[in-house]
């Protein structure tokens, strides 16, 4: 029998027919969305006085391995308790697509904060965890509500996509978003100034504006964001009205929009703050930040109580989702996100002179901390299944999440600072070199590639020389030949100074951000590039030193490097926090069974607090990172030396791996233990 062979077009004037493409069908039934669908099931039957319903959507089936708490107790009864508003799927879900959409909008956010703020000392840390709070508590509120009520209809469709535009809104004001302006300092200044229009200077109003602008709109936002959330529990009240009939609503159900009635009223108070000039004086926005921070510690307190309440009970949910897979893949995403971050510095690594040994393998610990992070979270000691306490598993994802994100900026800064240790070192070292050379020709022959690398030209540098010579010519013409030589050698020795700070300014710039340099440090750079005399203190200083000191020039490299210092103070903190974080995950997730998961567990929180005890490193009577000789050097802090040794990558990822060996080491011997308890019993 000849095949048959079908043009492309055969099917161009076919009718649609649900028995030949029956999943061309389900897929169009889906398609055809209703504009709103009651997220409680009407066909459902009763029984006795309190009108529970036992016929309906699926129920939770107990798994024997399940990690369910229920199975530790005594009796039927507790096995039934625990099932009553666990964190399991069943039903209509969320398409995958819109919640992958929704969770990069929301990462958006605060990666917009993240590459915006420079965490140049602690204030920015809290500016930055304010921030990220807010932003989280937007998505777990969202996605609390979808995991219960959401349906596929072009409502939720709206909703969403006005969320997203919510996210995007935030992710484009973040710029001008620091909680100390108007409290410690105005925008724009160090210091309270009175903003005056007729004597502001150009650069502070421009502060001014993108401060207030951002404020206003960031408050604006998230007032919007709560509206749109009590619309749609208002929603799901009205939905469970009609659907309950003659029995009573649940008021379970109103506790989150009684809140978000609050939530609402009081950031709409802190955007009419924000409006008024009372929101400019210190008062004004501490009383805008204490409404901001009362109107998100009501809503958690909210959400906490109706997760302890059963939304079953009377009424039954059409469909039911799991916050659990939603956390795992924000952490994923948050991951990625900081792989992506340190990955961004390889061109500044790859760009710079001076790669050296440890700084290749710094950047392997990144990579180590970043696997480590991820697999110490998804292979727990439990497995990571659906969790009965919602709100605590919601709830301790924030510090694990925050601490993750503050680790991996902490990582990245830290590589970019033991890279230009390492470039600046090279490049002094080289130009010190060159310097001692006698023979002008070779001196010219070896700089020339060194100032080349530090982005300097050799002949604009030298005409610079030449011209310092030429200006202070008049000054030892009439001198004696060895007076005049010497004042040359003087002359000579502040330009080599001033090179040497131009190369370190440089490098600094292929790493950092120009905005990372405190504006007293970019004077004294200044000063010291053009002001002869000022240099001059630096040679004088050096030539009656022994060893020779450079008082000026290691206070602006002190200046420089002060920002990353900072993150090495606090970042075996957000090791540890981590660590304890990963700990109290797996204690929420699933009660320990026997002793070799309660060793992980314990082995998780010792090796967290051991990290958080490094903090001692910060004590010590000299609190400065350059030392001209071996007393200054060893009364530094300890955590100076710590960086000097290149060891902070390298601690970092030392404790996840020691944490790896002991988690797979406790596995193999739980196995075998199992393993022998059994032959045991056959035998």
């Amino acid at each position: 029998m000849p095949r048959r062979h079908t043009s492309l077009f055969s099917h161009v004037s076919s009718p649609p027919s649900p028995d030949a493409n029956p999943a061309l069908w389900e897929h169009r039934l889906r398609q055809r969305r209703p504009v709103s669908r009651n997220p409680f099931e009407k066909e459902a039957e009763t029984i006795g006085d309190y009108g529970n319903t036992i016929v309906g959507s699926p129920p939770i089936q107990s798994e024997p391995f399940k990690f369910d708490e229920g199975q530790a107790g005594n009796g039927h009864e507790e096995s039934v308790k625990t099932k009553e508003n666990y964190d399991a799927e069943w039903g209509e879900q969320v398409p995958s697509w819109l919640n992958l959409f929704f969770d990069l909008a929301w990462t958006a956010t605060f990666s917009s904060l993240t590459s915006n703020n420079r965490f140049r000392d602690p204030w920015d840390s809290i500016s930055y965890i304010a921030f990220f709070i807010t932003a989280w508590w937007l998505w777990v509120s969202q996605v609390s509500y979808n995991v219960d009520f959401y349906t596929d209809d072009w409502f939720h469709l709206l909703f969403v996509f006005m969320q997203l535009l919510v996210f995007g809104a935030l992710a484009a004001t973040t710029r001008g978003y620091d909680v100390t302006n108007y409290i410690l300092h105005s925008p724009g200044s160090p210091v309270l100034e009175t903003y005056d229009i007729t004597t502001i200077s150009p650069s502070r109003y421009a502060a001014e504006h993108l401060t207030k602008t951002s404020l206003q709109a960031i408050t604006f936002v998230v007032a919007l964001s709560r509206i749109l959330l009590l619309v749609q529990h208002i929603r799901v009240v009205i939905y469970a009205k009609f659907t309950a009939k003659n029995t009573r609503l649940p008021r379970r159900l109103l506790i989150v929009p009684a809140s978000l009635v609050v939530s609402a009223g009081l950031f709409t108070a802190a955007f009419m703050t924000t409006l008024s000039g009372w929101g400019l004086e210190p008062n004004g926005a501490k009383v805008k930040y204490a409404c901001w921070g009362s109107a998100v510690l009501v809503e958690i307190i909210a959400q906490i109580i109706r997760f302890q309440l059963d939304v079953n009970r009377g009424i039954r949910l059409r469909s039911h989702g799991s916050v659990t897979g939603r956390l795992a893949d924000v952490t994923t995403i948050l991951l990625g996100e900081g792989i992506n971050a340190i990955a961004g510095t390889f061109f500044a690594i790859e760009q710079a002179p001076g790669f050296s040994a440890p700084t290749g393998g710094s950047v392997i610990c990144c990579g180590v901390i970043v696997f480590f992070l991820a697999y110490l979270y998804f292979e727990g000691a439990a497995p990571l299944r659906s969790v009965r306490r919602r709100a605590a598993w919601i709830m301790m994802h924030l510090p694990w999440l925050l601490s993750v994100i503050l680790l991996l900026e902490g990582v990245k800064n830290q590589l970019l600072l033991l890279s230009y240790i390492s470039s600046v070192d090279y490049l002094v070292a080289g130009i010190t070199k060159s310097i001692g050379i006698e023979d002008e020709a070779q001196m010219n022959a070896a700089m020339r590639p060194l100032l080349l690398q530090a982005g300097l030209s050799f002949n604009q540098e030298y005409a610079g020389l030449v011209n310092m010579i030429s200006s202070n010519f008049s000054r030892y013409e009439s001198l004696a030949n060895e007076t005049a030589m010497a004042f040359a050698k003087e002359i000579t020795q502040v330009w080599y100074l001033k090179i040497q700070l131009s190369a370190s300014l440089n490098t600094y710039l292929t790493y950092m951000d120009n905005d990372t340099i405190p504006d007293t440090t970019y004077s004294m750079i200044r000063r010291y590039q053009s002001d002869y005399n000022y240099t001059l203190e630096d040679y004088t200083a050096a030539m009656t030193s022994d060893p020779p000191q450079l008082p000026l020039f290691g206070q602006i490299l002190e200046g420089l490097l002060e920002p990353s210092i900072s993150n090495a103070r606090y970042i075996m903190a957000m090791c540890g926090i981590t660590f304890i974080s990963l700990a109290s995950l797996n204690l929420i997730q699933a009660w320990p069974r026997d002793r070799f998961h309660w060793a992980s567990i314990f082995s998780r929180y010792t090796t967290g607090i051991c990290m958080v005890s490094l903090l001692l490193l910060n004590l010590g009577p000299v609190q400065a990172y350059v030392g001209w000789n071996d007393e200054q050097l060893s009364r530094r802090a300890g955590v100076y030396r710590w960086i000097d040794a290149s060891s902070v990558l390298p601690t970092l990822a030392l404790a996840y791996v020691i944490q790896f060996i002991i988690d797979t080491a406790l596995v193999y011997a739980a196995v075998w233990h199992s393993r022998k308890a059994t032959a045991r019993r056959t035998s």
